[in-house]
C-alpha cells in the first residue's frame, strides 16, 4: 500500500538535519572558545605578570585547573552511571595521577619524590575496580572508542605527552637560536604547547562527559 505524503514529515527531517549540523558547529565554538582562553592565560602571564613562565605561573595553575576539572567530569560520570562506573572511573584516576604529577613541585615540600606516592594509590585504586567490575570498563571503553570525542581526546594526549616533549627539548631552541638562545622562551613554547593539549583533553572530557550529566535520557 502506498503511504501518504505529510508535510510534518519534511519538518521533522528538516529540524533533525538543523540539528545534526549544529552539534559540530557548537563544538568546533567549544573548543576553539577553550583554546582561546589557553592562548589569552599566555599572554596575560607574558604581558601583563611575570614576563616568563614558571612552577607558579598562571599558565601551570590553568593547566592543574584544566586536568582537576577533566577527571571531576570522568568522576562524576562514574557517580551517575552506574553502567559506566568502571570506565569512568579509571579514567578519572588517569587524569588524576596526571595532577599529581603537575603538583610534583608542591608535594616535595614534604620530600622529594613525594607525589609518586598518591600517584601509585590512585592508579591502583582506579585499575582495581576497573579490573573487578569488567562489565562497567571493558564495553564502556569500547563505546568511548567510537565517540565522536575520542579523536579530540586521543589529539590532545598525543599533544601532551608526545610533542610537548619533544618539541620542548633543549637541544632543538638552542640551535634555532644559537647564540641568541634564552630559556624562558624555550619553557614559554614547550608550557604553551603543553596547555593546547590540556585545552583539548578538557574539550573531549565536557563533550563526552555533559551529555550524561545534563540529560537523564542519554544513552550510550
Amino acid at each position: 500500500m502506498k503511504k501518504l505524503y505529510s508535510p510534518t514529515m519534511d519538518s521533522a527531517a528538516s529540524r533533525e538535519g538543523v540539528r545534526t549540523l549544529l552539534i559540530p558547529v557548537a563544538m568546533f565554538l567549544a573548543v576553539a572558545v577553550i583554546t582561546a582562553i589557553a592562548a589569552f592565560i599566555i599572554q596575560i602571564e607574558v604581558l601583563q605578570l611575570s614576563g616568563s613562565l614558571s612552577e607558579n605561573s598562571l599558565v601551570e595553575y590553568t593547566q592543574e585547573l584544566f586536568l582537576l576539572l577533566t577527571s571531576i567530569l570522568f568522576s562524576a560520570v562514574a557517580v551517575t552511571r552506574s553502567t559506566l562506573r568502571g570506565f569512568a572511573l579509571l579514567a578519572s584516576a588517569f587524569f588524576m595521577v596526571l595532577l599529581i604529577r603537575e603538583l610534583d613541585g608542591l608535594l616535595d615540600l614534604i620530600w622529594h619524590g613525594f607525589w609518586k606516592f598518591p600517584a601509585a594509590i590512585v592508579a591502583v585504586t582506579g585499575m582495581f575496580y576497573a579490573y573487578k567490575h569488567p562489565q562497567t570498563t571493558q564495553p564502556a571503553l569500547s563505546r568511548y572508542s567510537q565517540h565522536a570525542s575520542f579523536g579530540l581526546m586521543l589529539g590532545g594526549l598525543a599533544t601532551l605527552l608526545v610533542f610537548s616533549r619533544l618539541f620542548g627539548m633543549g637541544e632543538i631552541w638552542q640551535a634555532a637560536m644559537q647564540d641568541n638562545y634564552v630559556r624562558e622562551i624555550k619553557n614559554l613554547a614547550e608550557e604553551g604547547v603543553e596547555l593546547l593539549g590540556y585545552s583539548l583533553i578538557l574539550a573531549a572530557a565536557i563533550w563526552y562527559c555533559l551529555p550524561y550529566l545534563v540529560n537523564k535520557k542519554q544513552r550510550y
